[in-house]
């Protein structure tokens, strides 16, 4: 079996292949397709895949503009972050969601009820999901929940500078300088902020874009980077690593 991945964001497409390909080693990913301009020329071009696994936003809008054109439309299981309410319209059409960030056990899940199915484009009905999908975008957390000490305090997300992880925990800085351990990894945390405020920057620190200070050239064509709040954990330079440069420049000009 052929499986797409649909997914714009570099990080969470890795992530995904990794776990299809651990969950269902005998699956191949044809493609990973990160736009619609891409899918849309993909699928005009190729046959088509027995499952598709894809995001609802994609940098250049929501990816039913090219469901709606696939007749015989194959199972698709769409990764989202939209909310509780929203996803009612994905139960009336019969089909399987996965909120991010992605839970291992519900994808593998998710793929064994779409491996069962013998047939394509069922009843799933993609016109009229994008109607019952009204929201502008995707929702993120404001707040996260933290304990200090025996009491629980919530800090909303337009006062986190950054977070980082250190030792294989994971922190949150606010811009008051006050650091608060958190329950959730890095990767996780990509998923859960907006992604129009906040940057993972390299594997140890996602950054705030009011909490980028100075950039300055660094070796090897990298970038490093003044945080405004200092990450006195750290004693080394922040630097944007290689591979994220191209994509942090993008961000920086959104």
């Amino acid at each position: 079996m052929k499986v797409i991945i649909i997914e714009d964001e570099a990080r969470a497409a890795k992530r995904l292949k990794s776990l299809v390909q651990e969950l269902k080693p005998d699956l191949e990913i044809a493609f990973i397709l990160q736009s619609l301009k891409e899918s849309k020329e993909w699928f005009e071009s190729n046959e088509l895949p027995d499952l598709i696994i894809s995001d609802i936003q994609l940098g250049d809008g929501r990816v039913f503009e090219v469901l709606e054109t696939i007749e015989a439309l194959p199972p698709v299981i769409f990764t989202t972050a939209y909310d509780e309410f929203a996803i009612k319209a994905f139960k009336t059409n019969g089909i399987d969601y996965l909120l991010k960030p992605i839970d291992k056990d519900e994808l593998s899940r998710a793929m064994d009820k779409f491996m069962n199915l013998n047939t394509q484009g069922s009843s799933l009905d993609i016109s009229q999901l994008a109607s019952m999908l009204k929201l502008d975008k995707p929702t993120f957390k404001s707040r996260f929940m933290i304990k200090v000490g025996e009491k629980l305090k919530s800090v909303p997300s337009d006062e986190i500078a950054c977070f980082y992880s250190v030792g294989g925990d994971s922190y949150l800085k606010t811009n008051g300088l006050r650091n608060y351990s958190i329950d959730y990894t890095l990767d996780q945390l990509e998923d859960l902020v907006d992604p129009s405020s906040f940057f993972r920057i390299n594997r140890k620190v996602i950054l705030h874009y009011s909490n980028i200070d100075t950039i300055h050239t660094w070796s090897g064509s990298r970038l490093k980077v003044e945080p405004s709040c200092a990450i006195d954990e750290f004693e080394d330079d922040i630097v944007v690593s290689r591979e994220r440069v191209k994509e942090f420049k993008a961000w920086l000009d959104r």
